[in-house]
């Protein structure tokens, strides 16, 4: 009896062994490849940064048409924001949506860059925490667990700044389609300044098979009075 009650203590403490060593292991890897980040605003009241925004089809078929919508992109003179105030990491800002005829739509916005929580949903989302690196998350205590993915150089003329990119790559049903075959396959690559942690590009591509189109969006920065763009 005693013989066998000291075996099954043995055996108890190698599994309790294996459970800690893999716990720890898990630990271990979740801070490498998914590091927390605590979120620095970048960005000074004051700052401008100005983008071309641009919208185009691809059709596919003989049925499908351009989307309404992106004549909104197209009659763009230039989309700016500008940061009106700071508090923790809550960022203020004014937008102006300026169209080639002349008309504006302008909008106050509040973004929190360590959540991702934002006073307008459909508002510009685009500003970060400042400094980010690799495997970091972009929003810290957000729910999306979205990570850098990659850190490259941007050359703006005899300028060069860090400029951090992440992906992401969603499948959407149509669901008006009971039989679930029409679809949207949904590609948005993002590069951010990794200095201030605002948009410098992005690239929306939507492909569609039913009808079949491709609508391409992208935001380009073109101005700011933080470093010289152009």
């Amino acid at each position: 009896m005693y013989k066998k009650r000291s075996s099954n203590k043995l055996y108890f403490a190698i599994i309790l062994i294996v459970i800690l060593a893999v716990s720890v292991a898990a630990v271990v890897y979740a801070t490498q490849f998914n590091k927390p980040a605590t979120a620095k605003v970048g960005v000074h009241v004051g700052d401008t940064f100005t983008y071309k925004l641009t919208g185009e089809s691809v059709l596919g078929s003989v049925d499908a048409v351009t989307p309404a919508y992106l004549s909104e992109y197209n009659d763009t003179d230039y989309y700016q924001i500008t940061i009106t105030a700071i508090v923790s990491t809550n960022v203020s800002f004014n937008t102006i949506w300026r169209f080639t005829n002349g008309t504006e739509i302008t909008s106050p916005q509040i973004l929190d860059i360590a959540s991702g929580n934002s006073s307008d949903k459909n508002g510009f989302w685009a500003i970060y925490s400042s400094n980010l690196k690799v495997s970091d998350l972009l929003r810290p205590t957000g729910y999306d667990e979205q990570i850098v993915n990659e850190t490259t150089t941007t050359t703006y003329g005899a300028i060069s700044r860090q400029t951090n990119f992440w992906q992401i790559e969603s499948q959407f049903t149509d669901p008006s389609d009971p039989t679930g075959n029409t679809m949207r396959d949904d590609y948005t690559g993002i590069y951010f300044d990794q200095q201030t942690g605002v948009l410098t590009n992005l690239e929306n591509v939507q492909r569609y098979n039913n009808p079949q189109y491709n609508v391409i969006i992208t935001w380009q920065l073109t101005g700011s009075n933080v470093w010289a763009v152009q």
